[in-house]
């Protein structure tokens, strides 16, 4: 599996970088019992405030929900961008926040981190790896069984009321990743590829 860039090169990655540091700003505002209402996903998604579908990734409960998604964001954000670039990051940044959120919000009562977007981001890349030889080292087996087998560790933890999980956006995203990257290479197929799509 690739390494991953050292933090310090945080500013050749602006858009995952700046998702990562809106998410530790919002977070701890968050703990400093500052109102962070705005940014949830609530009724007010329904009366036009759609933009809640998008920076409720940017709150998270607590410290281990926010290393986790700040590291895969990392890992995972990293390649996309250098791969990508930083416009279409951020499109698939959108994308895997509001797909994943619409539907928490429509089946559960929403949630709150970036867990959607990193399960988009490894359903992309676990393509990817398969179908474009610049994403080749993107993702490894231990990193695949590790993603499936905490879904499934989640959904348990909800339906045994230990925890509340997203479970809905991590489905969601690792789905709708998965098919995000399905388009991406259509080229074999004989159909537009990516930078014809954008």
């Amino acid at each position: 599996m690739r390494q991953p860039p050292k933090w310090t090169e945080f500013l050749k990655y602006p858009v995952t970088a700046g998702t990562g540091l809106l998410a530790i700003g919002v977070t701890l505002a968050w703990w400093a019992k500052i109102d962070v209402t705005p940014l949830l996903e609530s009724l007010m998604v329904r009366r036009g405030e759609v933009w809640r579908l998008v920076t409720s990734i940017f709150p998270h409960l607590g410290a281990l929900h926010l290393i986790f998604n700040l590291y895969w964001l990392w890992v995972f954000g990293t390649l996309v961008e250098e791969i990508y670039g930083h416009f279409k990051t951020a499109g698939l940044f959108l994308l895997f926040a509001i797909g994943p959120n619409t539907l928490e919000y429509a089946f559960s009562n929403g949630g709150v981190g970036l867990s959607g977007v990193g399960y988009g981001l490894f359903g992309l890349l676990w393509i990817l790896s398969r179908r474009d030889e610049r994403f080749r080292e993107a993702i490894d087996g231990k990193t695949i069984q590790l993603f499936v087998v905490w879904f499934f560790i989640c959904v348990v933890l909800t339906l045994t009321n230990v925890m509340s999980v997203g479970n809905i956006a991590h489905g969601a995203g690792a789905v709708l990743g998965i098919l995000t990257a399905c388009a991406i290479t259509m080229r074999s197929a004989g159909l537009p590829s990516w930078p014809a799509l954008v």
